[in-house]
């Protein structure tokens, strides 16, 4: 354990309102930062960009009162921060020990995720969000394994983690959640042993009320028959559902 992962922390007033205006664009990282307005938006060489500093030891306040202005236009630039992901969704910088934040390349998953993080912020399995700006959503920061790493690494898997797994998929039901299901390398096991599920992108796009994908990643890894003799021995309707799957 010791790789920083990304969850969200929310603030204390539960004010969530997308920006009037929002870009996403792919581009250079090396060589620019996105400038933009509620009336254009273009790209300018990193070397005239001012530096934003955001370390702060509590949440960040909303994005509308963090902007810096240059020339009319308004930015956020993390490239100063050190990279700790990157998908084909965003990139994610570490701005501070326990905080982080990603930048979306699109807008329809920017929406998507940012819409599941505010409706899970009741659960103890969903990432804590803190802010949110025009293509980027601020997160906390945490240092531990993906489920992925950590099975690969042990080979073997308990009946706590399955008894953990299975109180998360009940979250995500409480939820209404259509996708109760995530991949292994989504599901974050911190330091001190607690779970959660991120990438919840799909959360209320994908309907998927069997954890198909968990299941399979665990029969490829050869672990799916221990984990389903712990679920029938903990809760013996799941397994009868969810063994018929693993025997396909």
């Amino acid at each position: 354990m010791g790789k920083p992962y990304f969850h969200y922390r929310s603030d204390n007033n539960g004010d969530y309102r997308l920006p009037k205006a929002t870009f996403f664009k792919r581009y250079d990282k090396k060589n620019y930062v996105l400038l933009s307005d509620n009336n254009n938006t273009q790209f300018v060489s990193y070397n005239r960009v001012k530096k934003v500093h955001l370390l702060s030891n509590k949440p960040i306040e909303h994005s509308s009162q963090i902007p810096i202005r240059k020339k009319g236009n308004v930015f956020m630039d993390f490239k100063r921060y050190k990279v700790i992901g990157q998908g084909k969704d965003g990139v994610i910088y570490q701005l501070a020990p326990n905080q982080c934040v990603k930048v979306f390349f699109k807008e329809e998953t920017y929406k998507k995720e940012l819409k599941a993080l505010q409706a899970g912020q009741s659960s103890s399995v969903i990432p804590r969000l803190y802010d949110y700006g025009s293509n980027y959503i601020v997160m906390e920061c945490i240092k531990g394994i993906s489920l992925a790493k950590y099975l690969k690494k042990n080979g073997y898997i308990t009946k706590s983690l399955v008894m953990q797994l299975i109180n998360l998929f009940d979250e995500l039901k409480k939820l209404n959640f259509s996708r109760q299901d995530t991949e292994l390398r989504h599901v974050l096991m911190s330091e001190q042993g607690n779970l959660k599920v991120i990438d919840l992108k799909r959360a209320f796009t994908s309907n998927r009320p069997i954890p198909i994908k968990l299941l399979t990643e665990l029969k490829e890894l050869k672990l799916s028959e221990e984990f389903l003799s712990y679920v029938k021995d903990i809760r013996p309707s799941l397994y009868q559902k969810w063994s018929k799957f693993d025997e396909r």
